[in-house]
């Protein structure tokens, strides 16, 4: 329950950034808002592989899992309409599906392969005599610096998404 709780913030920015996401795309573009949000996520992201066996919850934790929860939410929204952006309407469902298994796939592809670069940091702080604990948060910290820098990838990619990635211009109601 308590771990639950503790991780409860990522689950409710993510939500308040999706929510936020479909406005400010209108203001800053799908592009800019590609490049933002992972930048964002990869910020938290590298600050958590800083914590240690001490670390607070409140210092060390928290505020990184607001700031990627938010960063996350406001990367849904783009990622969506850049992926069905110029998509003819017959295919429109083959597209959602393409992207919402590329999303599943690469989440679980990509915790296999941080999980095992935790893992071998880890035994190799155990072997040169580190406490559990030292170990599992060196482990961890290795696996959560990596996930930042893909962040960061992902974000520079973006910034090569052509200017036909673009939103049609706002409706005027009468």
């Amino acid at each position: 329950m308590q771990a639950g709780l503790a991780f409860l913030p990522i689950g409710l920015l993510t939500l308040v950034g999706a929510l936020i996401a479909s406005r400010l795309v209108r203001r800053i573009g799908i592009r800019s808002q590609l490049v933002l949000a992972p930048f964002l996520t990869s910020a938290a992201v590298v600050a958590m592989s800083f914590i240690g066996p001490h670390s607070s919850y409140f210092t060390a934790l928290l505020i990184p899992l607001v700031v990627a929860g938010l960063g996350i939410g406001l990367s849904f929204v783009p990622m969506t309409l850049a992926a069905a952006m110029g998509v003819p309407t017959h295919e429109a469902g083959l597209a959602s599906g393409l992207l919402n298994t590329s999303r599943q796939l690469g989440g679980a592809l990509g915790l296999a392969a941080l999980t095992a670069v935790s893992a071998t940091a880890a035994r190799a702080q155990l072997a040169h005599g580190a406490t559990v604990a030292a170990a599992l948060s060196h482990g961890y910290g290795r696996a959560l610096l990596i996930a930042g820098l893909v962040s960061i990838v992902g974000g520079l990619t973006a910034l090569f998404l052509g200017r036909s990635v673009q939103l049609p211009p706002a409706s005027t109601k009468e």
